[in-house]
């Protein structure tokens, strides 16, 4: 496993870090849950492999991620290795003292004294402040910091790339999560900022939330890429961007956690395969349009349209040339009535989207798409 320091810290942290996001779920009663003995099997490989570094979040896995984390490193022989960053999401801050409480029920879950890194969960540069003024988090944050139940202050982001270099300028933060990837390299300027201040960078989305699952089209046929497979082609060009210390991936079986482990041990991509693969997304940034990471916060959707898996099936089609598949899988959605053309614009989507996207109007384009290729 590949490793790094991260900023100023004392961290030493493996370049792969563990997303607990997409933690493996077994039904009971016809409720979700947290598949305990897989999951604790997952991060106990990966920390066999070398993988010290694990992205927990409230919010993930139906608020049970947490736990099976706090069950995985409490069991772990060595777990004073593992750097663990936990975020405080901003959709729990309502009252003042929100923080507070919910850091320390996270403490709870995850049976820890303190938090290495600790996160304002997806923050923009507007919301940041507006939350503030209600419930006076920021405050929160530096005292939990000044008792040690924080060692460090970070933030994870969705806004602009300008505003994330204006909450690195307010100078309270000591690590970045944002989103960066070959088919979205909107953030590159942020990131060599971030770097110029010293502040580690740690990526989510590497794989584009599975959209680059495979290597799309123009790639394939370009040939002279030393990755064998699409997820570690999406790994390998993230570890190779200045300024990237971690790519976040989501794993959700033994296998993933072992395959994504040997593509980071290959390192970063040459000079000339990123520069290939640049130039040829920007080629095809027009049909990549549609930026969906397939992080679910739009849904539930009332009428039951399965949004990200209507958007990768467009996105399959369109970027990656995978048209039978592409079709074949936009069939059994609407078979199950949670196709596109079941949107009825009522626009609860909207404000959960953090990458702002139209999505009743780029459903209806979804759906006239796919009716034209079955007709």
């Amino acid at each position: 496993m590949q490793y790094t320091q991260l900023g100023n810290t004392n961290h030493r942290v493996s370049r792969l870090g563990f997303g607990s996001m997409l933690l493996p779920m077994v039904n009971i009663g016809g409720k979700e849950y947290v598949d305990a003995e897989q999951s604790i099997a997952m991060f106990h490989r990966a920390f066999e492999l070398g993988v010290n570094y694990v992205d927990t979040g409230f919010q993930y896995c139906n608020s049970e991620s947490e736990f099976a984390v706090g069950d995985a490193i409490s069991q772990w022989p060595r777990r004073d290795e593992i750097v663990v960053a936990a975020k405080c999401t901003k959709f729990g801050m309502q009252n003042p003292g929100d923080l507070r409480r919910m850091l320390e029920h996270q403490l709870w879950k995850q049976r820890r004294d303190y938090f290495d890194y600790y996160l304002f969960h997806g923050i923009g540069w507007d919301n940041w402040h507006e939350i503030d003024a209600r419930t006076g988090w920021i405050e929160d944050m530096a005292r939990a910091k000044a008792e040690g139940l924080v060692k460090h202050v970070g933030f994870s982001f969705h806004d602009k790339p300008e505003n994330m270099i204006r909450l690195i300028d307010e100078g309270m933060f000591e690590l970045v999560t944002c989103q960066y990837n070959y088919l979205d390299r909107a953030n590159e300027q942020a990131i060599a900022y971030a770097q110029s201040k010293n502040i580690p960078v740690v990526v989510m989305g590497p794989v584009g939330g599975g959209r680059l699952s495979v290597i799309p089209r123009n790639l394939r046929e370009a040939g002279d890429l030393s990755a064998t497979g699409a997820a570690e082609l999406a790994l390998r060009f993230v570890l190779s961007t200045p300024g990237v210390s971690v790519a976040i991936s989501g794993m959700g079986s033994v296998e993933m956690v072992e395959q994504n482990c040997a593509a980071v041990d290959k390192g970063p991509l040459s000079e000339q395969e990123v520069a290939a693969v640049n130039t040829l997304m920007d080629q095809a940034k027009e049909l990549a349009r549609l930026y969906c990471t397939g992080c679910q916060y739009c849904l539930p959707c009332p009428n039951e349209v399965n949004i990200p898996r209507a958007f990768e099936m467009y996105n399959y089609y369109r970027v990656y040339g995978l048209e039978e598949y592409a079709v074949s899988g936009y069939r059994q959605l609407t078979a199950e009535q949670h196709d596109a053309s079941v949107c009825a614009e009522c626009g609860t989507c909207l404000d959960r989207c953090p990458q702002h996207i139209d999505i009743p109007g780029q459903l209806r384009e979804v759906a006239a798409w796919f009716a034209a290729l079955q007709s």
